[in-house]
């Protein structure tokens, strides 16, 4: 069972949460809830939560600025916003969970399910860091943060070469590291990376253009890889990758 804190200043969110979360009384032992920056640091230094629904905005200051003064960060994080904001990207980019408010239902169980299979992170601490970065820096300068079966894996985006597909797990390739496999399809990785320079130029393989040495002519053709990996292109496919190809260089 998951010792819970909620942080929200609207009541009625704060009470939409708790219905939610009463259908689940063997998952979450609800400990407090927040509705100011303040009260939250106090709640949290004095009970030690195992996790925290942390609104992004709290009256006149947000969840991160909760997170800041929080010097050791223990605990799981949910967020919860009413926007598909600017700081969403920075947070699926960092690997961690979101609502969008009004809180859908289904929304709630498929987060809950996530939760039940997660195991705890050892380096949280890390990961919020990794989200800082994120929320104050620019595209190419961005980073990610993979699960996998060892823990939290930080990349810098740029260096990612390519993700392959495996069945319902993705290959992630980069310049410097051995293959990282990640217990996700590569549809995550394409709905991620979409706006990064990155392109999926078969069912298999989504690449990043940055990484193209060159493209050789064809049906679809093939792209040869910094690394020397040649990967075919799909035709269906081609006409597209060619102008975003073109468009990159």
């Amino acid at each position: 069972m998951l010792n819970t804190i909620i942080i929200e200043d609207e009541q009625h969110c704060a009470d939409r949460l708790l219905k939610l979360i009463s259908k689940h009384s063997d998952t979450f032992n609800v400990l407090a809830v927040c509705n100011t920056v303040k009260e939250a640091i106090i709640t949290t230094d004095r009970l030690s939560p195992d996790l925290v629904f942390l609104d992004i905005k709290i009256n006149d200051e947000t969840g991160f600025d909760f997170l800041k003064k929080i010097e050791k960060i223990n605990f799981e994080i949910i967020f919860t916003t009413a926007f598909e904001n600017y700081a969403i990207k920075a947070i699926r980019f960092s690997a961690f969970d979101y609502l969008l408010k009004p809180i859908d239902e289904d929304d709630f169980e498929k987060t809950v399910k996530r939760l039940n299979e997660k195991f705890f992170q050892p380096n949280l601490n890390e990961q919020v860091k990794t989200l800082f970065h994120n929320l104050n820096s620019k595209e190419k300068s961005k980073k990610i943060t993979i699960p996998t079966s060892k823990g939290l894996t930080f990349l810098d985006i740029i260096d990612i070469l390519y993700c392959e597909a495996d069945a319902s797990y993705t290959h992630v390739f980069t310049k410097d590291q051995p293959k990282i496999t990640v217990s996700k399809p590569l549809k995550y990785f394409e709905n991620l990376l979409e706006n990064n320079q990155f392109f999926r130029i078969h069912n298999s393989h989504l690449i990043n253009l940055n990484h193209i040495k060159n493209y050789t002519k064809g049906k679809g053709g093939y792209v040869t890889m910094n690394n020397n990996v040649v990967i075919d292109v799909s035709t269906r496919r081609k006409s597209k990758f060619l102008k975003l190809f073109l468009d990159n260089y």
